[in-house]
């Protein structure tokens, strides 16, 4: 029996300093494997080093690191996908372990969980604070809290990485992947991994204020499409309190005078209370249609079962380290 299909998967944008090293690395651990490095529209050497180390190259030239991951994901075929940054920051034992864990409990996609300690050494406070920030909304919103929302390592099944469509741009990648798999049921699990700094000499593309209003955005905008009831029943709360505020004054001056002096503010208040149902009503409509369309979903998931490893693990482990 044959072990299955692997692709290592690495996006880069100038990344010619550590792109070599992270190739032979990865090809070392897993010697059956395909290293595939999407080159982002570098500006240096990025793809003839990765060429040079023995890597299959693409390249996307629209900038973003999630567009150059949706083009690679179209040309992939194999049945399980390693993503890991091209900056040297993920040692391929941490893969490993992530692969392993996938042979003893197959699932959908795994996330390496960067350590606090180690995670201090290469990001700036303001980072891990933001991430604290946006791991909290994920779990107010869609009640999922990761453990490392923005981990770059992450390994993906085949049902998994084929039926989920990735829209975002940028940085936003990892987070629209979480998001996708919660909503749409999909098995995931985190493991912690080792975590080093970048190659030596290269820099983070990561823009701390730039990327976080993006990040942010993106996440409204989840909200939004993927719990419209909730996102709009609260527009439509906000509507109806203020309109019930403001029209608490006519009101009050009726059921004490026989008159409604404030006629703009009556006017007002019945416009809040109007708009305040017909969001609400938004809310219901769209709620309806995503459950219908859920639901079609998952009927067309049941083709591809449930993730499984097909063969043993102790021979799946052996081929893949060769």
């Amino acid at each position: 029996m044959t072990a299955p299909s692997l692709t290592i998967l690495i996006p880069c944008l100038n990344e010619a300093l550590g792109i070599g090293a992270v190739v032979r690395e990865y090809a070392t651990a897993f010697p059956r494997a395909t290293v595939l490095v999407v080159d982002n529209g570098s500006e240096d050497e990025t793809a003839a080093t990765a060429r040079a180390a023995g890597a299959q190259v693409i390249t996307e030239r629209r900038r973003g690191k999630a567009t150059a991951v949706a083009t690679a994901l179209a040309a992939i075929d194999t049945e399980l996908v390693l993503m890991v940054d091209g900056d040297g920051s993920y040692p391929a034992d941490g893969a490993r372990l992530l692969v392993e864990q996938y042979l003893r409990e197959p699932v959908d996609m795994i996330t390496g969980i960067r350590s606090a300690q180690q995670a201090t050494q290469a990001f700036r406070p303001l980072h891990q604070w933001g991430m604290s920030i946006f791991a909290s909304v994920l779990n107010s919103v869609f009640r999922f809290k990761p453990l490392d929302l923005f981990s770059g390592l992450r390994l993906f099944s085949r049902r998994f990485y084929k039926h989920v469509p990735v829209l975002s741009r940028g940085f936003e990648l990892e987070i629209e992947l979480t998001i996708q798999a919660v909503d749409k049921g999909f098995a995931q699990t985190e493991i912690p991994v080792p975590f080093r700094s970048r190659a030596q000499g290269s820099e983070s593309k990561l823009k701390t204020i730039a990327d976080g209003l993006r990040i942010f955005r993106l996440l409204v905008v989840l909200f939004r499409d993927y719990r419209p009831l909730t996102f709009f029943g609260h527009l439509a709360a906000i509507a109806a309190l203020l309109g019930l505020s403001v029209g608490s004054i006519p009101v009050a001056e009726y059921f004490t005078t026989g008159l409604v002096n404030h006629l703009p503010l009556a006017v007002l208040a019945a416009s809040l209370v109007t708009l305040s149902i017909m969001i609400g009503l938004v809310g219901l409509l769209l709620e309806a249609n995503l459950r219908y369309h859920r639901e079609a979903y998952h009927i067309q998931l049941r083709k591809y079962g449930a993730p499984a490893v097909t063969r043993s693990s102790e021979k799946f482990a052996r081929v893949i380290a060769g």
